[in-house]
């Protein structure tokens, strides 16, 4: 599903598994970190956080999206995505949406 939203149709192999793996990385980075907090969509700055840390994550050479076929505008805009995506998915944690028990 988030892969859907990230993926382009010009894409190499081997940025379409770095692609893949992207969603992934970044939920694990999120539940280490920032979505720790409890309630954390109450939170004044928790949000705005949050959103910064997806925008990081996704613009970063070493984690996010291959520079040569993503512009800062659609970062941008895929950030604002994932961040509602996340919104909507992760009312607590662990979400039951991406928990290994709802996987199965």
């Amino acid at each position: 599903m988030v892969f859907d939203l990230l993926k382009k149709d010009d894409l190499s192999g081997i940025d379409i598994k770095r692609i893949k793996r992207v969603p992934e990385s970044l939920v694990e980075e999120l539940n280490a970190e920032r979505l720790r907090v409890d309630h954390w969509r109450d939170k004044e700055s928790t949000p705005d956080a949050v959103s910064l840390a997806i925008y990081d994550f996704l613009y970063s050479d070493q984690t996010g999206l291959p520079v040569d076929f993503y512009d800062v505008e659609e970062v941008e805009r895929l950030s604002g995505e994932m961040y509602r995506h996340g919104f909507r998915t992760y009312h607590r944690i662990p979400s039951p949406i991406y928990s290994s028990s709802s996987a199965a």
